[in-house]
């Protein structure tokens, strides 16, 4: 047998086991620290899905948002105000007007209308703690709306508080 065949030292497999307790010791010690931090701030995100299946639809629906300024103040006896959003969006097959309605506690109702024809959909059950939305179109430059959207706690605290933008679109009139 010759020398490269004898296999390691001592010494050598003690370091290497020394080096792969430390990975070891910092791998446990992350973890016992990302396990309290757990239990000190939990964060539910399945909570109350409604929110947040409520806050991607709208930001779909501003984001398909049509023109400079989409946002329309009555559509079928429907008023604009802090709780209800009038929008025109584009799909694939045309124009459509969405109405937003936050004006029942618990309950959002998102109606859209194509060619007069509506359809709903209704987000029920959204936590109490959870006060009335409001909703509004807002200016961000002269010729660029945004919508902006507001929810407080029970405790008055802001809990939700987005601006969405709508896709930059090019106005046939300026042409």
């Amino acid at each position: 047998m010759n020398r490269a065949e004898r296999g390691y030292s001592l010494l050598e497999v003690t370091v290497s086991m020394a080096v792969f307790g430390a990975f070891i010791a910092i791998f446990f010690i992350l973890t016992a620290d990302m396990r309290r931090w757990e239990k000190r701030l939990p964060v539910n995100f399945l909570k109350n899905p409604q929110v947040g299946s409520v806050l991607v639809r709208l930001r779909r629906d501003v984001v398909d948002a049509h023109g400079t300024n989409p946002y329309r103040n009555e559509h079928a006896g429907y008023t604009a105000s802090p709780q209800v959003l009038i929008l025109e969006t584009v799909k694939s097959d045309g124009l459509r007007t969405v109405v937003w309605d936050f004006r029942t506690e618990g309950v959002v109702r998102r109606r859209e209308y194509n060619v007069g024809v509506s359809t709903d959909w209704v987000a029920r059950g959204l936590p109490k703690e959870l006060q009335a939305f409001e909703v509004g179109a807002v200016s961000t430059n002269a010729a660029s709306w945004a919508t902006e959207i507001k929810a407080k706690d029970e405790k008055g605290r802001l809990a939700i508080h987005q601006i969405y933008q709508p896709r930059a679109t090019v106005d046939p009139a300026s042409k």
